[in-house]
């Protein structure tokens, strides 16, 4: 009995065994599928964020325009389980992961991945990962470093750098670097990188360059978010080959540079920078931002002042934008303060909407070739000439301009000798040839107020008129003239009023299609004297203020015609709505008669009586009108 016992128990064992084999078997598998499970779902939410992410850049990257970006320049996120950890503390590190080591108060990144850099550091953070993407995230950082670069970017393919939400990062470096070599000179600016540098991140990144620069990268300098506080000796953001922003918040000043530059003058398809986006505050010795190809704005929000430093170099550079290639400006919002030129272009500059307040020790807007306003509000409340370009083509737009020589200048031919920063250089033909074609100025719509010393609209071509509404508050010196060209003013639709001096006064061109009269007034009118011209029926034609004394005025309106009759009034009121001192609608009264005059032809010169001018013209086209 006991063996048979001894053989059921060792059979009901085996069972039990097998039976708990099985149960284990099962369980296992159902473990195992329940991991893969999870870690399927893992997978498919982290491909699900990654598409996401993906989605998300490529929407940002679809409304920018003028930058060149990468969907990896607007990624912020970053994982701490698959990151190398360095915590510093004064002059040590604590490294956590793999990619990195520290020597002599030095931290090199020697491989691509992410690294998470946080406390206080003595030092510097050296990028020497040969073709790797490097993504350093600054999780509130100071890095000092007296005697060269806080960060180093030695070689990398890229290095991405992201502005830790909600932190405060600082980098310093020292007004003197020390060199392995005499040769050596990089690097050169308190965060250096050799090769493709991006920021990104809604962190706030200050930077304080000693020594010469403060952000430079000697390839691509993207920035697509951040608030980026830069106090440098030299220029403040700078990338040799370009600078692209999308976004994100500048506050700049340097000591003796740019404000923002890119530089590379050799190839002939870098040297740009394209803004998508930003708030910037730029306080500059130099230019506020200089291309040396081109500078296109899609938008942003600009405070720009130049000349910061204790003296004016006649020899140097202090421009609001800059470029030596095209700049075009989409829209925005741009208050510059400038010593030099506010805009300036070597070659063409097209402004297709935008608000602008500019203030210049030289050129409101200069071109070298062509000068377009298709839009926008622009005020120049200071210049030495207000717009210039060898041609100039205003579409639409509300402008003011106020100069201290000419108002607004086709190829040049400043009355006085140059600007405070020299003459200007223009294509096209000879500016002195007598009515080259090719300069001209252009009106096809938009308010244009001028008030100038010099005169007021002057071409070393031609004027045509097509659109919109011209004033000149002119000079009262004899010797310039609310209008002058060297071609012809043809006229051939929109609203001109002219007032100035009478010296050198000039009407437009008797080939004109819209009637114009050129009015000479016995005695200089005083300032802010009211002039009104109505027709036979009493029917308004203008009423125009002039700001300065005047003895000339011009006046054409499409519904001026050879053969009209006008009566002028001096003086009086009006209860209409003025703008730039031109009356609309309103009623005229109170105002003294001091002429009448008929229409003869599409261009009449008369005194203020009504009686022809009968002196010989002295140039200036046909039916200009010149004394």
């Amino acid at each position: 009995m006991k063996k048979i016992a001894t053989k059921l128990s060792v059979l009901t064992g085996l069972l039990v065994l097998f039976a708990g084999c099985q149960k284990n078997e099962i369980e296992t598998s159902q473990t195992i599928s329940q991991v893969n499970t999870i870690s399927s779902e893992t997978e498919q939410e982290n491909t699900q964020n990654s598409a996401d992410i993906t989605e998300m850049t490529n929407a940002t990257i679809s409304e920018t325009k003028y930058g060149k970006y990468s969907e990896e320049d607007f990624d912020e996120s970053y994982s701490e389980a698959n990151a190398t950890m360095i915590k510093m503390t004064g002059t040590q590190s604590t490294i956590t992961g793999s990619g990195a080591s520290e020597s002599n108060q030095v931290i090199t990144i020697s491989a691509g991945g992410t690294y998470i850099l946080s406390g206080e550091y003595t030092g510097q953070i050296k990028v020497s990962a040969n073709q790797g993407t490097v993504k350093l995230v600054l999780n509130g950082v100071t890095i000092t470093n007296d005697t060269s670069a806080a960060i180093y970017v030695e070689q990398a393919e890229k290095v991405i750098t992201t502005l830790a939400e909600g932190t405060q990062n600082r980098l310093t470096d020292g007004s003197e670097y020390v060199y392995g070599t005499a040769d050596e000179t990089d690097p050169n600016a308190a965060f250096f990188s050799k090769d493709d540098l991006t920021i990104n991140g809604s962190g706030t990144l200050t930077v304080s360059g000693n020594y010469n620069n403060d952000i430079q990268s000697k390839d691509d300098l993207v920035i697509t978010n951040g608030t980026i506080q830069v106090t440098a000796k030299n220029n403040g953001i700078k990338g040799k080959d370009s600078v692209s922003i999308a976004g994100g918040t500048f506050i700049i000043e340097t000591a003796e540079g740019d404000g923002i530059q890119a530089d590379n003058a050799t190839e002939a398809e870098k040297g740009w920078v394209g803004i998508d986006g930003g708030n910037f505050e730029l306080n500059a010795a130099n230019d506020g931002i200089q291309a040396e190809t081109t500078l296109s704005i899609k938008t942003s929000t600009m405070s720009i002042q130049t000349g910061t430093g204790e003296t004016i170099d006649e020899t140097a550079s202090y421009k609001g934008l800059k470029a030596s290639g095209i700049i075009v400006i989409d829209e925005g919002t741009y208050k510059l303060t400038t010593a030099d030129d506010s805009i300036h272009s070597n070659a063409d500059v097209t402004i297709n909407n935008g608000s602008f307040e500019l203030s210049s020790g030289d050129d409101g807007i200069h071109a070298d070739t062509d000068l377009t306003i298709n839009n926008g509000t622009i005020k120049v409340a200071e210049s030495y000439e207000g717009l210039e370009g060898a041609t100039l083509t205003i579409n639409d737009g509300l402008i003011e301009v106020h100069a201290t020589d000419d108002g607004i200048n086709s190829a040049g031919g400043s009355d006085g000798d140059a600007g405070a920063f020299g003459g200007d250089q223009f294509g096209g033909g000879d500016p002195n040839s007598g009515g080259d074609s090719s300069y001209y100025l252009e009106i096809n719509g938009g308010t244009i107020y001028v008030e100038a010393e010099g005169d007021g609209v002057d071409s070393n071509g031609d004027i045509r008129m097509n659109g919109g509404t011209l004033l000149v508050n002119g000079p009262v010196n004899g010797g310039n003239g609310a209008l002058d060209y060297e071609g012809t003013f043809s006229m051939e639709g929109g609203t001109l009023l002219a007032s100035g001096s009478s010296g050198m006064a000039l009407g437009t061109s008797d080939s004109s299609s819209q009637a114009a009269v050129s009015i000479y007034f016995d005695t200089t009118q005083a300032a802010d004297t009211l002039i009104h011209l109505q027709d036979s029926e009493g029917n308004q034609l203008a009423t125009f203020q002039p700001t300065k004394e005047f003895s000339h005025l011009v006046v054409s309106t499409p519904q001026l015609s050879s053969g009209k009759e006008l009566t002028i009034y001096s003086g009086g009121t009006s209860s209409g709505t003025s703008e730039f001192g031109l009356y609309q609608d309103g009623t005229y009264e109170g105002g003294t008669q001091i002429g009448t005059l008929t229409l003869s032809g599409q261009m009449t010169s008369v005194s203020q009586d009504g009686s022809a001018v009968s002196e010989n013209q002295m140039g200036g086209g046909l039916g200009g009108g010149r004394w």
